[in-house]
């Protein structure tokens, strides 16, 4: 048995977070931290959030962008999102980062192993790998199953693919990002594409699709990418590298703490916003409370901080998508036609007050989300 003061499990975002913050702390209030990691490479990623504020990670921001664009096949919309400011964070450069952070530290150990098993015994929790059992009386894991989520919960998935590209002449809007583009083919999915120049011949560009599937093939992602490519762009590019991925969309009710007593973090505390995907300002927040808790002594961990309600605006966007997917671009059409960029930010950002709610659902199409409140009505009865 080895023993830890705390244990994360998990070096993903949300546990790296987590040592950031616990290591700004005295070394006798964290006592040893054990970081439980099973993948010794991580895969690259681009996160994104915005901000009309300073926030923690200012300093490995590599790019942001003060216009953002909406289109469709109906509409092609600009604006300058001022104060905010929609920001790009390179996963590798956020893992350097903490990992020389965790290096410089004799109180953190990482090991790279699997975890099978969770116990609780009396006031410690035990966390059993495929090599060791350790023990501590804090442990934080981001570890969920996704497929085993309650059948009557809905579970659907954004999965995208994006080429980093190099193009020979100067094509883009080097301060203007995309943030939806929907005149792609839909084909019984909610797809778009993503856009974010990184300067005027360098930019990601990314196909996304809200389906029922978790992945398409890469000849379908590449499809979709190369014409939009060959389409919008029009001039020699090189492929630089490329990103895939998924996430999961989902109302399923995550629990703060587990049955042994772990306390969720990442995506197994729900910190993923359902309905969109975003996660990266969310963790954040979610690090901030975890950490007045333990400061606190406060054992009783509550789920996500957050209001009701937007669980259930989330829900509703999620019942659209599973049942009638092809409304989704009607939806967002309406909603970034008839509402100021930075209104549709703050609410998305879970800022907003209930006026400016009933105001931005006004926008939208009333029949539509009337059905959906009565499914989930019903469903929850």
């Amino acid at each position: 048995m080895i023993d830890a003061n705390i244990i994360i499990v998990g070096a993903g975002c949300a546990g790296m977070q987590l040592i950031n913050a616990l290591l700004k702390l005295p070394a006798e209030q964290t006592g040893d931290i054990l970081l439980i990691e099973s993948n010794l490479h991580s895969s690259h990623k681009s996160w994104c959030f915005w901000t009309n504020k300073p926030s923690e990670y200012d300093f490995l921001i590599s790019k942001y962008w003060e216009e953002l664009k909406f289109a469709s096949s109906k509409s092609d919309l600009t604006r300058s999102i001022a104060p905010f400011r929609y920001n790009y964070i390179n996963s590798e450069q956020f893992f350097d980062y903490h990992q020389q952070l965790i290096a410089k530290s004799p109180r953190v150990k990482v090991v790279y192993e699997e975890v099978r098993q969770f116990k609780s015994d009396n006031n410690l929790k035990q966390v059993i790998t495929s090599q060791n059992t350790y023990q501590a009386k804090h442990v934080y894991s981001s570890l969920h199953d996704f497929e085993v989520l309650n059948s009557k919960k809905i579970l659907l998935w954004q999965h995208f693919k994006g080429f980093f590209i190099k193009t020979d002449s100067p094509v883009f809007k080097a301060n203007q990002a995309t943030i939806m583009d929907f005149s792609v083919p839909q084909d019984g999915a909610a797809h778009f594409m993503y856009v974010l120049p990184f300067s005027e011949t360098e930019a990601l560009i990314e196909f996304t699709s809200f389906s029922k599937v978790d992945s398409y093939t890469d000849h379908t992602y590449n499809s979709y990418l190369e014409k939009y490519i060959s389409d919008k762009i029009n001039c020699p590019f090189e492929i630089i590298r490329e990103e895939k991925g998924k996430i999961p969309m989902t109302d399923f009710d995550f629990p703060a703490i587990s049955e042994h007593g772990v306390i969720q973090i990442g995506s197994a505390a729900g910190a993923i916003k359902p309905s969109t995907g975003y996660a990266f300002k969310r963790i954040s927040r979610h690090t901030e409370y975890l950490m007045e808790c333990f400061l606190n002594g406060n054992n009783a961990v509550q789920n996500m901080p957050g209001l009701a309600r937007f669980d259930f605006y989330d829900t509703l966007l999620l019942q659209i998508i599973q049942k009638k997917p092809e409304k989704v671009a009607i939806i967002m059409d309406q909603l970034f036609s008839r509402n100021s960029f930075n209104e549709i930010l703050t609410f998305l950002d879970e800022q907003s007050s209930l006026l400016e709610e009933i105001s931005l659902f006004s926008t939208l199409p009333k029949r539509l989300f009337l059905k959906q409140v009565l499914h989930y009505v019903q469903a929850k009865f």
